[in-house]
């Protein structure tokens, strides 16, 4: 059994957001049924990598979907969009507020011919608001929402993160609404109107950075990779290599000067971390003129053995050789028609009684097409 086996959802969705969104959904059961257009998703194109003409980008977030190619811009097409949307529990769709309005796939249409559909929009601003019809991509959104103010080195450019995070944190929050609009409808029978934008989903992101703007007012700093109200909470250089190490309370910062053995370290204004915090600078220089003494794992084992958050920087090659990588099962493998074994990343979902299950590779350019109409007109 899984949580969601009884849930068909209608994947109008292209890129990351949408896509993420809904492979989430099929992950936990939901039978998802991606609609592209007749030129295909633009991730289908955005490599290399790709693996017998699949990009990289696109396998990625696209496997437990049936997949076909609808063309809206005949009548003919919108008409199979409806039927399917008549027959399905979740729509998701980013598309720019107003555009399905104009081949009758909008909320309003639909819901009158489906009262229990859930409808999900994602978008770069929402449906409402004075930027609502502005277009949202997660580089540009790092951007407008104050990310990339935050992110970098103190004295260096802006950066935006390494992965598209609004874009993930977008598609998550629109799981955890479709979720909740479906428990909701168990109740009143009826669905509703999802609305999630890039935009919201990255200032509510900001968390504590945010919160300390507002309370004081205060434009906050880029760190790097240290924390604003946390020292020492970052990277420190070693003989061999860069460790990250987490000092989350005065007890833990005692135990490393324990280990250390600097009597500086013990000066008082060090004893308190709203005290580090103050005197950042000349703590972390005394820190890590004696980390850099030392290779990486002498550093690891002494840490953890103190019970004092820490770990190695890898790259992707030492992530996906860590043993906890094959017990956690965050690497998979999946049968594909044309690429034979293909690697993906496993889902961080973990559930008891009905776990995730991987039962369809990442789907062909239009390879259900023929299956879904035969269905539609069964």
């Amino acid at each position: 059994m899984q949580a969601l086996q009884n849930i068909r959802v209608l994947d109008l969705s292209r890129v990351l957001a949408g896509p993420y969104c809904t492979m989430v959904l099929g992950d936990l059961g939901a039978e998802v049924i991606k609609v592209e257009p007749p030129e295909g998703d633009e991730t289908r194109a955005w490599g290399p990598p790709f693996a017998e003409g699949e990009s990289a980008y696109y396998l990625c977030v696209n496997r437990n979907k049936r997949g076909m190619v609808v063309d809206l811009k005949t009548e003919a097409g919108k008409q199979i969009l409806r039927e399917l949307a008549t027959q399905s529990d979740v729509l998701v769709e980013n598309f720019r507020p107003g555009t399905l309005q104009k081949y009758g796939l909008d909320y309003e249409t639909l819901q009158a011919v489906n009262p229990r559909l859930i409808y999900c929009s994602i978008t770069g601003f929402g449906q409402t608001g004075s930027l609502s019809n502005q277009p949202g991509y997660d580089f540009m959104i790092q951007a407008v929402a104050g990310l990339m103010s935050i992110t970098g080195a103190p004295e260096g450019e802006p950066m935006k993160t390494g992965v598209a995070v609004v874009d993930l944190f977008a598609g998550q929050n629109a799981v955890i609404a479709i979720l909740a609009a479906l428990q909701a409808r168990t109740i009143t029978g009826k669905g509703q109107r999802v609305d999630i934008a890039l935009f919201d989903s990255t200032v509510g992101w900001l968390a504590n950075v945010a919160s300390n703007y507002l309370i004081s007012g205060e434009l906050p700093k880029r760190y790097g990779n240290a924390h604003a109200n946390i020292v020492p909470y970052q990277s420190f250089q070693a003989s061999d290599g860069w460790l990250a190490l987490a000092v989350g309370n005065d007890r833990q910062f005692e135990r490393l000067c324990g280990i250390l053995e600097a009597p500086k370290l013990r000066d008082e204004r060090f004893a308190t971390n709203a005290l580090r915090v103050q005197n950042r600078g000349e703590l972390i220089s005394l820190l890590q003129a004696l980390f850099i003494k030392q290779p990486v794992e002498t550093w690891l084992q002494k840490l953890e053995a103190a019970e004092i958050p820490c770990g190695a920087i890898n790259n992707f090659e030492q992530v996906f050789a860590m043993q906890n990588i094959a017990e956690r099962e965050m690497q998979i493998e999946m049968n594909h028609p044309t690429i034979g074994k293909l690697p993906l990343v496993g889902s961080a979902l973990k559930l008891s009684a009905t776990p995730v299950a991987y039962r369809r590779p990442p789907p062909l350019m239009g390879e259900h097409t023929e299956e879904i109409l035969r269905e539609l007109k069964s």
